[in-house]
Parts: structure tokens; C-alpha cells; sequence
């Protein structure tokens, strides 16, 4: 890697302390604020030099889109649980990083911030082995085949199910024989978001 100006490792220790504070990276303006710049050009100048030298890498979230900047030297590839999902009626949810695993050993890497992990709730998933307090591993992405798990996002409250979709209408379909599906009203379809597949699940053995 190309060296460091003196400016230049400052912000990037900035980031890198922001970044261990808050789980994700300082806005431009909190950058400008912090070391005194007078336009985001003078900070946009910065930050791209410690792109090109390699120091800081984009984060992107489920539809590839750039959503922040992480140090090369403290990126995270341990995944975050930040919540609860259910496996039976939708619960509220709960986005609150709690601690971080590293599942590496599974072949999870998390340096580009694309997995985070759910503590589920119920038992409506029993049939796919799935039951409560498993916790699963949610790789993020915007649809899921028929045959996957989806950790789905409806009217602000999480769920964990298959997705079935017949033109206008969405069905969350359980994993158990003696639960009915959720039918997702045409109307309100909007408010539907997948947030990504279940890749692993890691069994509660309490």
C-alpha cells in the first residue's frame, strides 16, 4: 500500500474509531465537522485518496448499492446479531447490534458486511428444522427462490418464512402442518421488504 499523508491516517483513524463505536462509518459532513473542512469536495479529496491506496473499502447493502466505508485494517468479518426474528406471528423488530460471532469455521465472511444473524422466536418453522431459540444466518438480498427461508420485513415487524408469490399476492408460508399461511393484502404489498435468505442456522443447544 501506497503511504499515508499525516491528514490522511488521521481520518482514517477517525473512521476506523467511529466505525468501532457505532458499527458503521462517520456521514462526510461528520468528517468535514471533525477535522475542520470548509465543502465535502475537501473531504470527498480525502476519502477517495484512501480508496486508491487501498486503506478504506465500500460497504454495500442487499441491492449493491454503497452505503458506507470501512478500514482495511478493522473491517469486520465477524457477524452481527441484532435482534430477534419470528418463526410463528410476526414480532416487532429489533435492529440493535447485541454482540458479534465469527463463523468463519462455516465459511462465513463478513468483511463486506452482507450477513447478519437473528435469534428466532416460535416454532413455525419446526418442519424445516428451525425451532426457538435457533439463531439463523440471514445473507442479505431482495428476493429468495420459492424453496429458500426468507427473514422477511411486513408493517415493521419481522418474520421468518417461505415466500410464495401469485401475481399481486404474497403468502408467507409457514414450516409447520398446523399453522395457516399469512396472506399479505395486495394493497398493502408495499410494505413487504425480504431482507435476505437463512444460510445457516445455528441450534440452540441450552
Amino acid at each position: 500500500m501506497t503511504p499515508l499523508t499525516a491528514k490522511q491516517e488521521k481520518i482514517l483513524s477517525f473512521i476506523e474509531q467511529f466505525w468501532n463505536r457505532y458499527s458503521l462509518s462517520p456521514t462526510y459532513q461528520e468528517i468535514g465537522t471533525r477535522f475542520g473542512f470548509g465543502s465535502p469536495n475537501a473531504v470527498q479529496k480525502h476519502v477517495g485518496a484512501l480508496v486508491k491506496k487501498g486503506f478504506l473499502l465500500g460497504v454495500r447493502d442487499s441491492r449493491g448499492r454503497t452505503r458506507g466505508l470501512v478500514s482495511v485494517r478493522t473491517r469486520h468479518n465477524k457477524v452481527p446479531l441484532v435482534g430477534r426474528i419470528a418463526a410463528g406471528t410476526p414480532v416487532e423488530a429489533v435492529e440493535n447490534i447485541q454482540t458479534r460471532f465469527d463463523f468463519s469455521a462455516l465459511g462465513i465472511d463478513n468483511s463486506n458486511n452482507g450477513y447478519f444473524a437473528l435469534t428466532v422466536k416460535g416454532n413455525s418453522m419446526i418442519n424445516a428444522h428451525i425451532v426457538d431459540g435457533d439463531m439463523v444466518v440471514i445473507k442479505k438480498q431482495p428476493v429468495a427462490g420459492k424453496n429458500e427461508i426468507a427473514a422477511v420485513l411486513w408493517n415493521g415487524e419481522a418474520t421468518l418464512k417461505y415466500v410464495r408469490k401469485t401475481g399481486s399476492i404474497v403468502k408467507l408460508v409457514p414450516a409447520n402442518d398446523a399453522m395457516a399461511p399469512i396472506v399479505i393484502d395486495p394493497a398493502k404489498t408495499g410494505s413487504f421488504q425480504i431482507l435476505g435468505k437463512v444460510v445457516k442456522v445455528i441450534r440452540n443447544c441450552s
